[in-house]
């Protein structure tokens, strides 16, 4: 999956219907759209803050196995969506004279919002460990390619792994109100 953008759609229709007439009357509404945009990627900052989605229910906990694997790594190991700070920092706008896109060009953005599975296809790895040649024994355990001096090449059979949605692209009531705040600021000053 790619990246992902999201088209604004505001559910409340009698504020869709009261906006529609606001941006009815701008002669140029792109700053408007821009000024939207502005609002909702500091939103989605504080739906990676709060780790919840735009509707303000929480994100999945991260599972212990992900947990470890990030502190092995030296990674902030609690924070949802947010290991390296990648997705949080991508989120970008579009805006235009018709409408504003939010969005994000990562890879895996699509997946973290809307969830699925990922297929990971058989592969072969190598594996280093260390082989004690005095006692002609094989330490079971693995290591760094560094710290060791015995590789292997293993197959790894395929697998599935399923990522749960955690949406962070979004409009909610309280967006929707400041939308329509920022759509009268805008009348009054073009």
């Amino acid at each position: 999956m790619s990246g992902i953008s999201y088209k604004l759609s505001l559910s409340d229709g009698s504020i869709r219907t009261r906006l529609e007439r606001l941006v009815a009357m701008m002669n140029q509404p792109q700053g408007f759209y821009r000024e939207v945009g502005e609002h909702l990627i500091n939103a989605t900052r504080e739906n990676f803050e709060k780790e919840s989605g735009p509707d303000g229910e929480p994100w999945q906990r991260l599972k212990d196995k992900t947990i470890r694997n990030r502190e092995s790594k030296g990674q902030t190991p609690v924070h949802i969506l947010r290991a390296e700070g990648r997705l949080a920092g991508s989120i970008n706008l579009v805006a235009s004279n018709s409408d504003i896109r939010i969005g994000s060009p990562m890879p895996y953005a699509a997946i973290h919002q809307l969830g699925g599975d990922i297929t990971i296809p058989s592969h072969t790895r190598t594996i280093y460990q260390h082989y004690d040649a005095r006692t002609e024994t094989l330490d079971q355990r693995f290591r760094k390619k560094a710290q060791s001096n015995f590789a292997r090449d293993v197959t790894v059979g395929s697998y599935t792994v399923h990522i749960p949605a955690r949406p962070y692209l979004g409009i909610n009531a309280d967006d929707q109100v400041a939308i329509i705040a920022i759509a009268e600021r805008w009348l009054e000053t073009e």
